[in-house]
């Protein structure tokens, strides 16, 4: 029998969520899509430069932490759109609009891309959630998380710490990290305290051709964004899931 996986959650954790592609193209995608998605989508919108795009192109194809540094930011609607030379990130403004509408966003997105005929491959695509669920002190932070650490005869029980594990799941992997003492401050000027859960959902795409992988994008998102939602909730104790008020359909 499947878990069955709330619907929402009365008092959302969620601070942040990134869909991520990361492609082949016959040109740099900072150089192009800009202008042409500024032109494209509807609404109030905003371009701003990044320090990235100050360097020159050879030094961030040598350095593999800025071969996708973004260069590009365009403020559009409830949506934050980023762009390197061969990836492009949306990311929602806060608070989160809901799976639905964050979908239909980034197929819009993608299919104005499509138009240009300029993206040769897809190399990986990803949905990353970022939720810091708050405690009032690090015992408290300790016991929300469903795990069990220990280290030179050490059992964590109420110290800093940072945890990233890579977890393998069929075509993806699940970068987690969890961040003890976290303060994060939002996009509405408020702070909020306590753990970061942060799962990064990879799936490899082993240079697929775009317009074929772009015919598969509706499963691939629902396939990859339930993934993520189920590895959330295996990070918290069942105690943790209840303070968050799950409601279920």
């Amino acid at each position: 029998m499947t878990e069955q996986l709330p619907t929402k959650l009365e008092n959302e954790p969620l601070i942040d969520a990134i869909f991520e592609l990361r492609f082949s193209s016959s040109d740099s995608a900072a150089n192009i899509l800009p202008g042409f998605l500024f032109g494209a989508l509807k609404g109030e919108k905003k371009i701003e430069r990044l320090p990235a795009a100050e360097m020159p192109k050879q030094l961030r194809d040598s350095d593999p932490n800025l071969q996708f540094a973004p260069q590009i930011r365009l403020l559009w609607s409830d949506y934050v759109i980023s762009i390197g030379d061969h990836n492009l990130s949306i990311g929602c403004k806060y608070p989160y609009p809901g799976w639905d509408a964050f979908k239909k966003a980034i197929l819009g997105i993608v299919d104005v891309i499509k138009s240009i005929q300029f993206i040769q491959a897809v190399n990986r695509f990803s949905m990353k959630y970022i939720d810091i669920i708050p405690a009032k002190d690090l015992q408290e932070q300790v016991s929300l998380i469903n795990t069990s650490i220990a280290i030179g005869g050490h059992t964590l029980e109420k110290e800093h710490f940072a945890l990233r594990i890579d977890i393998p799941e069929g075509e993806t992997i699940h970068i987690v990290n969890v961040t003890s003492s976290a303060v994060a401050k939002l996009q509405d000027g408020s702070t909020r305290n306590g753990i970061i859960v942060d799962i990064d959902t990879i799936a490899a795409v082993h240079n697929q051709e775009f317009g074929q992988w772009i015919g598969e994008l509706p499963e691939k998102l629902d396939e990859t964004h339930l993934a993520n939602k189920k590895m959330f909730f295996k990070c918290l104790n069942p105690q943790t899931v209840d303070s968050l008020g799950p409601v279920y359909e």
